[in-house]
């Protein structure tokens, strides 16, 4: 009965301890037979992770007269089973001691990237009953309770039917085998032989000949076991084409840090890990202090209705791999739960929204700390403290988002100065507005740059402060009653295997949420009013940087001092404090006072001094802001001094994946500089790469050279240049510089670059944040019924440029076609959009109901993507919205013999030569074809001016650099070869046969995805489809499972590999059909279009098969 009771319990990944008289037999815990209760106990105690910590030498735990046995047992989870000290039998009692100072977090994650079939089909079950109950929700009070229950509900989906996953997963590198075990087993009977001697009355020569056997033994062994570690580790490295794998996260030290807590409050050694705990949680959650109160009594204000846009762009923008709060759900279940029903998701986030309510049930959040960089663990002001809320709250907060967003902008609440957390504005914007105001002033007047640290900012925000910032802006009461119930009576928990520990949190905005970014700006947004035009002050989230002028230096000192006083005092108001030993100053002194200066000096004669609370603050060369170090002379040598130090963090564990002999496959090196190093060293170089001196340049150049030494394994005498060269890798100067001009001509809209663009006329982006969410998810139907015209539309380039057709349809006869050209710089993509927008145009402006048929897939899928901030996308999207009950948008695919897309395709290439002048503004890939232009020339210009032996030598082979000169040198050196030896005849020969296989086996790997994406398209297109299930071996004798596939394509009956997958535990016809469904779940392939399952009936597996077909019909 205690085994029944226990079979739905999880044991697994969980701190268990069971402690009982089991009145089992085994000889697993002391007896000399079994019986079938305690084969049964065995069974259980494996099946659950579970150890048995009783010590039979200690003798039975049950003694009378008559009989004595081991009926109580002390059961554990393994892997928490050296927990259990000292246990023992006395008398009556078992006794032992649980020791746990360091408590592993052995938590899990469900499974649910995949295999979501049987999680649907229990939702699907139940949810029909919250519909219901959902119409008689009346008040807060029920639809907190309601939500609550809906959680419950999904809990027991995932834990019935997904998978679990621990945090922590074991490394796939392995480098045990069958030898090493032989050698360990010799050293282990060697050593128990020279024990044995000399605990005996061994001869000393004996003992003597046991130990040197056995340290010789022991001596190859470790030789041994060194070697194949090795090896193991080469090979693994040698087969390792994973991108942002394992070996990524290796070198760029991206595993997850360690969540161990050492701190020692009060250097108190006799505390336990739960009293750390909570001296630590006590410390960032401390009770509610005077003025913290918040006294506020909500009234239900109106508010617009959700509509279902609103949902589809926030559930398609939901990110997979992200960590749930404490229920558990992740995002991809919410996803299934909102496909099932849309309706009733949208009616219930409507009902929140009515009662201006957050549930109280979605506000308790999980804690954990980690450690800040380079702080000493041992202290509590080291950690920092991370929130991972409900899932299904930060949903809500998202969909609250997009109304608030929208009333701060067209109340035109938030300053202009600040720069975090907005759509828009980015840290190069911020930094070059500092540089620009600096440059403006300096000539006239002494400069203070000060950068201004607020502590614990987001950890400190008072919350009746802040009702009242939004009480004066006028905020709505829809939004103030939902940002009371969204912060009052909010707790935070701290959960592992043994305990948990709760707080409540009375300040501060919970870290990672996704109000409180949003909730910061209007907090501190009353500090930049300051701004005028003798006080700059910038925000960038709790950053803030202030500059201030005199025309003299005690006016500069008099002035700053105010300044600081003035922000310091209203800082208090709000209830913050500066860290006053983070913040610092730069000095710049005015360039008309530098001629009355010794030596034309750029700096005062004497430092002035500033202060904050009677406090001074450190006034240096060069300070550091949002990770940019801004110098006193504007030269940003600090900066790019900075760099070597990054670039030795960045490449100190490649020399565990690139050897002398050996190396990880290079072309996965060179990605990971460019997705990573690459961007890391040129974090600001669209401010600071503008106007790099020869010195500057040179610097960036040796820094480079760590990477490129490492990256092509070169001797240490290998010139920069020609490791440039071979690498395919341009100089990081060039590149530096081309990051800057890029800036400039796309984001700042300057006319200095004109000449890199050919002075064209470039798109740009638009805020889409306050666009509507029906305008900014168009979804048009595929076909409209009834139309009154087929519409076909193609774009098409050739080398003369570019063009575009329009082709209408009436009963299958052509009508009318529109022809236009469009300049060489614009792209296919535009044309096939512009074809789109103008068939809609012309649906709208004549009342026409009309199908469009389109060849370009990324044309539609940008105009359903809700993320596209193109002007050129938007204004075609708003045109087809205003068309929206006139045009039906559909795909077809190109060249198979349709006569409409076959005709637009024609017409759209005499578009090239006769059709109508359409100007459209170049796409952003014009600007990057450009710059890459220029990278190219610019640096083929500094390879020719290189003069040095090496660089003669290599230009030679080749007078013109390319990004794709990997292995080069090797090229250059055969062809030489086989020029000298057979003749330039024989060169071009050499010349045709790619000596690296990167590209062929890139391809091969690419093919397949292709033809299985083609396959799954066309059986989700048509209607019906059917399978032929069939198993095989292959040359290993594994057994496997083929799914062939029939399908109609174009009115042809087409046959294809569906899924080949190996079967290596189980084979019955319940197994088989999981593999089936978890990959029709994946593809998103329905079974009800399924019209038949074909067996081989063969001898192999005909009971399995007849039970997948009894399967397939009952599911």
């Amino acid at each position: 009965m205690i085994l029944e009771e226990f079979k739905d319990y999880n044991f697994n990944n969980s701190f268990n301890l069971l402690v009982g008289d089991f009145n089992c037999r085994s000889c697993n815990w002391g007896y000399d037979s079994d019986n079938y209760r305690g084969r049964r106990l065995s069974e259980f105690v494996v099946s659950n992770s579970l150890h048995v910590c009783n010590i039979t030498d200690y003798g039975p735990t049950f003694v009378n007269p008559i009989n004595s046995g081991f009926p109580d047992l002390t059961l554990i989870n393994t892997s928490i089973s050296n927990f259990i000290k000292n246990w023992g039998v006395l008398d009556k009692y078992i006794y032992f001691q649980i020791v746990t100072d360091n408590i592993p977090e052995a938590d899990f994650f469900f499974k649910s990237k995949y295999g979501m079939g049987r999680f649907t089909n229990f939702v699907k079950k139940h949810i029909g009953s919250f519909k219901k109950k959902l119409k008689n929700i009346s008040d807060k009070i029920y639809l907190n309770v309601f939500i609550k229950d809906l959680i419950d509900m999904i809990q027991r989906a995932a834990f019935k039917t997904l998978k679990k996953k621990p945090k922590k997963f074991a490394q796939r590198f392995s480098f045990w085998n069958e030898g090493l075990r032989n050698a360990r087993n010799k050293v282990n009977k060697l050593f128990k032989l020279y024990t044995k001697s000399k605990s005996g009355q061994d001869s000393v020569g004996t003992v003597q000949s046991a130990g040197i056997a056995y340290r010789k033994a022991m001596a190859d062994y470790k030789k041994l076991l060194l070697s194949t570690k090795r090896k193991a580790w080469e090979m693994y490295c040698l087969n390792y084409n994973e991108r942002f794998g394992i070996l990524f996260k290796i070198v760029f030290n991206k595993f997850g840090s360690n969540n161990s807590i050492a701190a020692n409050p009060d250097n108190d050694p006799n505390l336990t890990i739960r009293d750390k705990i909570l001296r630590i949680m006590e410390d960032f959650f401390p009770g509610q202090s005077l003025g913290e109160h918040l006294d506020y009594s909500p009234t239900v204000g109106p508010v617009d209705p959700l509509i279902l846009e609103d949902l589809e762009i926030i559930f398609g923008n939901l990110k997979g791999g992200k960590a749930p709060g404490l229920d558990r759900i992740d995002y991809r279940m919410w996803r299934v739960v909102f496909n099932l029903d849309k309706d009733f998701i949208l009616d219930l986030f409507n009902l929140c929204f009515k009662f201006n309510y957050f549930p109280l049930c979605l506000r308790n959040a999980r804690i954990f700390f980690l450690l800040k960089d380079g702080k000493d663990p041992g202290l509590i002001s080291s950690y920092r403290p991370v929130c991972l809320l409900p899932t299904l709250g930060k949903i809500v907060e998202r969909l609250f988002l997009i109304k608030f967003n929208k009333w701060l902008d067209r109340n035109n609440i938030l300053h202009q100065n600040q720069f975090g957390f907005l759509e828009g504005k980015s840290c190069d914007l911020a930094i070059t507005q500092i540089v620009e105001i600096i440059k403006t002033r300096r000539p006239l007047e002494h400069l203070a740059l000060i950068s201004l640290d607020i502590k614990s900012a987001f950890d400190n925000m008072n919350w009746p402060v802040l009702f009242n910032i939004l009480n004066t802006y006028g905020l709505p009461e829809f939004f103030t009653n939902f940002l009371f119930y969204y912060l009052d009576n909010r707790k935070v928990f701290y959960v592992n295997d043994i305990f948990n520990i709760s707080r409540r949190c009375f300040r501060g905005c919970p870290q990672r949420s996704v109000i409180a970014p949003t909730l910061w700006n209007l907090y501190i947004n009353s500090i930049l009013r300051f701004n005028n035009e003798s006080i700059y002050i910038q925000a960038f989230a709790d950053d803030l940087a202030l500059i201030i002028g005199g025309r003299t230096a005690r006016d500069l000192e008099k002035n700053t001092n105010l300044a600081l006083a003035k922000i310091s005092i209203h800082l208090d108001s709000l209830k913050l404090s500066l860290s006053i030993h983070k913040c610092q100053a730069v000095v710049y002194r005015s360039i008309s006072s530098q001629k009355f200066s010794r030596r034309n000096s750029t700096i005062l004669n004497k430092k002035p001094t500033f202060k904050i609370n009677n406090t001074s603050i450190k006034v240096t060369d060069s300070l550091k802001i949002l990770g940019i170090y801004i110098d006193q002379k504007l030269s940003w040598t600090a900066h790019i001094n900075s760099l070597h130090e990054k670039i030795l963090t960045l490449t100190s564990n490649f020399n565990r994946i690139v050897k002398t002999e050996w190396s990880v496959d290079k072309v996965l090196i060179k990605t990971w500089y460019l997705t990573t190093i690459g961007k890391s060293l040129l974090y600001g170089a669209s401010v600071w790469g503008g106007a790099l001196t020869k010195i500057q340049a040179d610097r960036l150049h040796s820094i480079q050279r760590v990477f490129l030494l490492k990256f092509t394994r070169g001797y240490r005498t290998t010139s920069t240049n020609v490791l440039n060269v071979l690498s395919g890798i341009p100089p990081l100067h060039i590149t530096a510089e081309a990051e800057f001009k890029k800036f400039q001509i796309w984001v700042r809209r300057s006319n200095h670059f004109n000449n890199i663009i050919d002075s064209v006329p470039l798109d740009y982006n638009i805020n889409i944040k306050n666009i509507t969410s029906d305008i900014k998810l168009i979804s048009p139907p595929e076909q409209l019924l009834n139309p009154d015209f087929e519409v076909y539309t193609d774009g098409s380039r050739m080398e003369d440029g570019v063009g575009l057709a329009v082709c209408t349809f009436q009963n299958s006869q052509n009508m009318d076609n529109f022809l236009f050209k469009l300049n060489e710089y614009n792209s296919v993509f535009q044309a096939e959009l512009a074809a789109i927008q103008y068939a809609a145009n012309w649906a709208a402006s004549n009342n026409k109901r009309i199908n469009i048929f389109s060849d370009s897939l990324s044309s539609i899928m940008a105009l359903k993507s809700a993320h596209s901030s193109s002007k050129f996308v938007n204004s075609t999207k708003q045109i087809l919205f205003s068309a929206k009950d006139l045009v039906g948008l559909s795909w077809v695919k190109a060249h198979v013999g349709i006569p409409g897309n076959e005709l637009a395709d024609h017409q759209a290439k005499l578009a090239i030569t006769i059709g109508e002048k359409l100007e459209i503004p170049a796409p952003r890939s014009f600007l990057n074809r450009k710059i890459k232009a220029f990278i190219l020339q610019t640096w083929n210009n500094y390879w020719n001016s290189y003069n040095s032996a090496s660089g003669i030598r290599e230009s030679g082979f080749g007078g013109l650099v390319d990004f794709w000169q990997t292995g080069a040198l090797l090229d250059f050196i055969l062809w030489d070869a086989v020029g000298c030896m057979f003749g330039e005849d024989h060169v071009q020969k050499i010349k045709n046969i790619p000596l690296s296989n990167s590209t062929v086996s890139r391809r091969i790997k690419d093919m397949p995805i292709d033809i299985e994406a083609t396959i799954n398209e066309r059986i989700k297109k048509h209607p019906l489809f059917s399978i032929q299930v069939d198993e095989s071996t292959d040359v290993s004798d594994l057994s496997i499972l083929l799914v062939i596939a029939r399908y109609l394509n174009i009115n042809e009956l087409e046959e294809n590999l569906l899924l080949c997958y190996l079967l290596t535990k189980r084979c019955t016809g319940e197994d088989i059909f999981n593999v089936i469904q978890d990959y029709f779940c994946g593809n998103e392939i329905d079974w009800a279009k399924c019209c038949g399952v074909c067996t081989d009936g063969g001898k192999s597996m005909p009971g399995c098969y007849n039970i997948l077909v009894h399967v397939v019909v009952s599911k």
